[in-house]
């Protein structure tokens, strides 16, 4: 029996993860692998979660008239791989989560569509014309958030305050897969979880600025909450409430992001059917002591955890990382001189060039601090945040070509 990896976006060492599994896997991936020779086929494919090449590739594999190969299991974790695994599923008739259920985690319209019968959502709408667009915003007023149905990271995403935005927003090209939402104030958490049959993990953070903000310039990062905080039990019981109206798959990993309003209600921003992004798997290994694609995956495919993750923690830890400038960046911090820091890396280096923050994960540099609580963990960060824009020099932006 042979495992299908779709290996879109990072590298994952999945001979790592998954060792009883690696000379029995077949790898279509976007970045290399290390040690490509451990698996029994690998092939490295540019834009490999945008172009059709590794599911033709596959499906041929699986239908080839003198050896064909039977895949049991399909892996993918990157958001952009969901429903096309979904769709090999259904095709080869393999267990795992339907391309139906992947597209209402990937779809954010659809989603909100199915969420509002459990849980607060803000009020949205699907585009299909700049008029519905004017009718959205004639009914809710300003600001209106306006993005891609199926897009992440907070990718062209705009908010839109005052008329004179909207103007500018019909200056550009209009396209097919957008929706308007209300622009709901208030803090920004997150709750990561791998849920399987006898088995729960839930993790809860809060983002040190929203992941709009980001796009904008603040710096970015998160902090992990104590099991015994009282927000991180609301986090869990909301979570649990949205999964009741989801088709969520019966092994799933799940980015759960949530709105904290300024009179304490929770309202959902969205939720993923994956593992979190950015420095977030770091801060749950340094917390939890197990690694969250690792746990899914081994549970996907049957096989025992080789890390369970501890009850409760002795720390709780978090990032903050500087948000690059655009222009050529002059001088990058190292390490701030903080026992509580626990790891620091450089993303740029100096002379070297950044067209700004891409994504809500964009960074020049960060690091990760450990502390008591989520409370503690966000003293720390401001602390290292200054510290770090002291000895930061991120270079004039240079003149247009």
């Amino acid at each position: 029996m042979t495992t299908l990896v779709l290996n879109g976006g990072a590298s994952t060492d999945y001979a790592e993860m998954l060792p009883e599994l690696a000379a029995d896997m077949v790898v279509f991936t976007e970045q290399p692998l290390p040690s490509p020779e451990r698996y029994a086929h690998y092939e490295q494919v540019p834009d490999c979660a945008a172009v059709p090449y590794a599911e033709l590739t596959a499906l041929r594999m699986a239908s080839d008239p003198v050896a064909p190969v039977t895949f049991d299991r399909v892996l993918a974790g990157h958001e952009f791989d969901l429903e096309r695994a979904g769709r090999l599923r259904d095709r080869l008739d393999i267990p795992g989560q339907s391309e139906s259920s992947a597209r209402v985690f990937r779809d954010k319209a659809l989603m909100k569509d199915y969420a509002g019968h459990a849980v607060p959502v803000p009020a949205h709408a699907r585009l299909a014309t700049f008029g519905d667009l004017l009718d959205f915003v004639a009914e809710r007023d300003y600001p209106v958030v306006v993005k891609p149905v199926g897009q992440g990271g907070s990718r062209d995403v705009t908010v839109l305050r005052d008329e004179a935005q909207l103007t500018a927003f019909s200056r550009l090209p209009w396209r097919d897969d957008l929706m308007a939402e209300e622009f709901v104030h208030g803090d920004v958490y997150h709750v990561d979880a791998v849920l399987a049959p006898g088995f729960r993990f839930v993790s809860a953070g809060r983002y040190y600025t929203g992941c709009l903000e980001v796009l904008s310039g603040a710096n970015n990062g998160s902090a992990l909450l104590h099991p015994r905080e009282p927000m991180a039990r609301r986090l869990a019981a909301f979570l649990d409430t949205l999964l009741t109206v989801l088709p969520a798959p019966e092994v799933g990993a799940y980015h759960l992001e949530v709105f904290h309003t300024p009179d304490d209600r929770l309202v959902l921003c969205e939720i993923a059917s994956r593992v979190g992004g950015s420095r977030i798997p770091q801060l749950i290994r340094r917390t939890w002591g197990a690694d969250p694609q690792e746990t899914w995956f081994r549970l996907e495919t049957g096989l025992p955890l080789r890390a369970e993750p501890v009850t409760v923690p002795r720390a709780v830890h978090g990032d903050i990382a500087l948000t690059p400038r655009a222009g050529r960046v002059r001088a990058v911090p190292t390490a701030p001189p903080y026992p509580w820091v626990r790891d620091h890396h450089t993303l740029l280096r100096p002379g070297e060039r950044s067209d700004g923050p891409l994504d809500s994960a964009a960074g020049l540099c960060w690091t990760i601090v450990a502390g008591a609580d989520s409370d503690q963990l966000m003293e720390r960060l401001h602390h290292c945040e200054s510290w770090l824009a002291e000895h930061v020099d991120h270079g004039a932006p240079e003149p247009a070509r």
